[in-house]
């Protein structure tokens, strides 16, 4: 999907949530519907990710071994319309902070570099929602995410090495979670979200991304 494809199905999805807000709020009842906005601290693991920027690096006539960081700890945050007891509509922001690189080249010419990658997300998610009791909820999520990555490689011994890229590529979001409703308004939540892909396979490296994440949401009354 194009990045202005992506962008238009978004604000589509948003005029139609904004245009049913109206009708949620006249049939509120004390269940946690309307607008809520969440906060959480999550752990992303890319198991994979040296291998997939050689193969990267490759394609532009590289030859490199890499080693990355398998994980970082991150934010994000979310915006959210719950409609019913079983659907709600989010916007999502996230981010994989940087990750360490450490690559030996071999052609096209022998050198070490080091450096990072990095990503940030855009989202637009859809939860159906299975209250259990009045406190405890688990939920699936489905949604897309427009992912911006950036790949930069520097010589750590003065070779000629200098290394630097970005792109942009949609990815599928699939996750589980459960919430807790520590007040009226404030839930706790943890989930497990997977991402099949982010980055580019031909320029920064593409792999999936597994997030397991801890949060609070407000519901606004």
């Amino acid at each position: 999907m194009k990045p202005r494809t992506f962008y238009s199905c978004i604000a589509t999805l948003a005029l139609a949530a904004g245009l049913m807000a109206p009708a949620a709020d006249a049939q509120q009842t004390p269940d946690g519907t309307g607008l809520y906005l969440g906060g959480a601290v999550s752990v992303d693991q890319a198991g994979d990710l040296g291998p997939r920027i050689d193969a990267a690096l490759a394609g532009q006539g590289y030859r490199s071994n890499s080693t990355a960081d398998s994980g970082s700890a991150n934010p994000g945050l979310r915006l959210g319309y719950r409609f019913s007891p079983n659907f709600a509509l989010e916007g999502s922001y996230d981010r994989v902070g940087s990750l360490g690189l450490q690559s030996a080249f071999s052609a096209p010419a022998p050198d070490t570099a080091t450096g990072n990658w990095k990503s940030w997300g855009l989202g637009l998610h859809a939860l159906g929602i299975l209250p259990l009791g009045s406190k405890w909820s688990v939920y699936g999520r489905l949604g897309v995410e427009q992912w911006h990555t950036s790949l930069s490689l520097t010589s750590g011994a003065g070779g000629p090495t200098h290394l630097s890229d970005s792109d942009e590529n949609t990815s599928l979001a699939l996750g589980a979670g459960v919430s807790y409703a520590l007040t009226p308004n404030v839930d706790a939540t943890a989930e497990l979200i997977h991402y099949t892909r982010v980055g580019d396979a031909a320029s920064t490296g593409g792999t999936g991304l597994n997030e397991l994440s801890l949060g609070l949401r407000y519901h606004f009354p």
